[in-house]
């Protein structure tokens, strides 16, 4: 037993290194670390449309590349995985915003994208990206946030904005507060979808990522 005890650390450092192995030609670690897909078709039909996936506290950039990739693959979309905010993570607003200001500086600098991105969240990360938008409508195509902590305030009409509000159908709370905020938010002419899916809604899936990607496809072609 105390043999096994010893060994489980180890296998798991080993799944961890593979895992980021597997993804290192995508990893970047300036001006923060982030990972970043660009479709072999970009330039050839266009310019690539970019999704912007955040995860939140609990969740990696190594985590976002994997959800996230085979449907930016598929779809011919550059897809950006960052860690903001440093050591506070998305908590803080301003240096998430800074840090992401300076990723996309950098990306826009070097490679042929569509003027406005989308934004995939979950948790915090769903929060961030639906007050990003809010705060930046002109910069954003659509939103499509997983189990958000909280819904921002409006305060000045973003204008039409697409956005989905993705919730697990056992989360009861969770329900209640995104339907007040899809009325909230109607109110002020933004395109609010909610849609409700199986489950808690306590983990980032794969029904999240279809669903932000068919969002994504709605809106940036």
């Amino acid at each position: 037993m105390r043999l096994r005890l010893l060994i489980l650390p180890v296998l798991v450092l080993m799944l961890s290194a593979c895992r980021a192995a597997a993804w290192r030609d995508y990893h970047f670690t300036e001006p923060v670390e982030y990972y970043f897909f660009y479709p072999d078709s970009a330039g050839v039909t266009g310019p690539a449309p970019l999704f912007i996936g955040l995860l939140g506290e609990q969740h990696s950039p190594l985590d976002c590349v994997e959800l996230f990739n085979q449907f930016a693959e598929d779809r011919g979309y550059g897809l950006l995985c960052p860690d903001l905010g440093g050591q506070e993570g998305l908590t803080d607003t301003l240096q998430a915003e800074r840090d992401l200001s300076a990723i996309l500086t950098q990306l826009y600098g070097s490679h042929t994208f569509q003027d406005r991105f989308f934004l995939a969240g979950f948790a915090d990360g769903g929060t961030f990206a639906l007050q990003y938008a809010l705060m930046y409508p002109g910069a954003v195509s659509g939103v499509s946030a997983m189990s958000p902590e909280s819904y921002p305030e409006v305060l000045v009409s973003p204008g039409p904005l697409p956005v989905q509000f993705v919730i697990g159908q056992g989360d009861e709370d969770g329900l209640a507060a995104a339907q007040a905020a899809e009325q909230t938010w109607q109110a002020w002419g933004i395109l609010v979808r909610l849609m409700p899916i199986e489950g808690n809604g306590q983990s980032p899936s794969q029904t999240f990522a279809r669903l932000a990607s068919q969002l994504a496809d709605e809106f940036t072609r």
